[in-house]
């Protein structure tokens, strides 16, 4: 007989029948959806480079695709570790915004609203997501 592998739970003073993610699950959902919208605005920008004849439209082209990959793969962990997943996507979304801003400064006022309401339902993802993913971990739901 192998000894057991498993990290006993947390204990706590609560059943698992008290544990639910209502109410952190909204703001959870709307930064996932959020981030498959953002994968699929980048994916647009490929129209844009239509047709590709030059390999340096193909680069681009890669960059797009991998930008766009990297939102969908954050929304699609959402599920699993919804603090992790949405920190790193915010993260990464600034990142992007502070490198536009600096190789084309005019591209900081574009579209600033939009930007701004990606912020903010991410934030608010994130704070639901942290108590999410604590809770995920103290019932053992950390699949």
């Amino acid at each position: 007989m192998e000894p057991s592998t498993e990290q006993p739970k947390e204990e706590t003073i609560f059943n698992e029948a008290d544990f639910s993610m209502e109410g952190y699950d909204k703001h959870i959902r709307n930064a996932r959806i959020l981030l498959f919208v953002i994968a699929g605005l980048i994916l647009l920008v490929l129209f844009t480079l239509m047709p590709i004849d030059e390999p340096a439209k193909w680069i681009s082209a890669g960059i797009i695709l991998l930008f766009a990959g990297a939102f969908v793969a954050l929304g699609l962990w959402t599920r699993k570790k919804p603090y992790t997943a949405i920190l790193t996507a915010l993260i990464f979304f600034v990142s992007l915004q502070v490198l536009s801003g600096i190789l084309q400064p005019a591209s900081i006022l574009q579209g600033w609203i939009f930007k701004i309401v990606i912020i903010v339902m991410l934030i608010l993802g994130l704070r639901n997501g942290k108590e999410a993913q604590d809770m995920m971990n103290t019932f053992g739901k950390d699949k």
